[in-house]
C-alpha cells in the first residue's frame, strides 16, 4: 500500500477506510511512506492503530522502509524519535519491540 501527498486530519476519513480495506483483503499489510510531503499526527495515530489492530488480528503491518521526510519529521516533533540510539536506527532486543522500531524498520523479521 502507497501513501503520497498529504496524510493530515483533513483526510484521516479516507486514510483509515484505506487501511481498514486493505487489512481486510490482507493478511500482511506492507506500508509505502516514501512519497509522503505533508504529514500530521492524526496519521501516525492512524499507523499505530492500524498495527495494534492488525497484531490483535494476527496479521502483519509492516513499513516497506525506515521512515524518511515529512513523516520523520513529524515523529521527531512528536517526540516519537527522541533518543540518539533510536535516531540511528539501534535495535531494542528481539523480545522489546516499540514503536520506534516499527518507524526505524528495526523490528525483528
Amino acid at each position: 500500500m502507497v501513501f503520497e501527498g498529504a496524510r493530515t486530519l483533513r483526510n484521516a476519513e479516507e486514510t483509515h477506510a484505506a487501511l481498514v480495506s486493505a487489512m481486510k483483503a490482507h493478511a500482511a499489510l506492507e506500508i509505502d511512506c516514501r512519497a509522503l510531503d505533508e504529514v500530521d499526527l492524526s496519521f501516525v495515530q492512524l499507523l499505530l492503530a492500524a498495527r495494534k489492530s492488525a497484531r490483535n488480528a494476527q496479521r502483519i503491518l509492516k513499513l516497506a522502509q525506515p521512515v524518511s521526510g515529512a513523516l520523520r519529521d513529524t515523529l521527531h516533533r512528536g517526540g516519537f524519535l527522541m533518543t540518539a540510539e533510536l535516531a540511528a536506527g539501534v535495535p531494542a532486543p528481539a523480545d522489546q519491540t516499540t514503536d520506534s522500531d516499527f518507524w526505524l524498520h528495526t523490528e525483528a523479521r
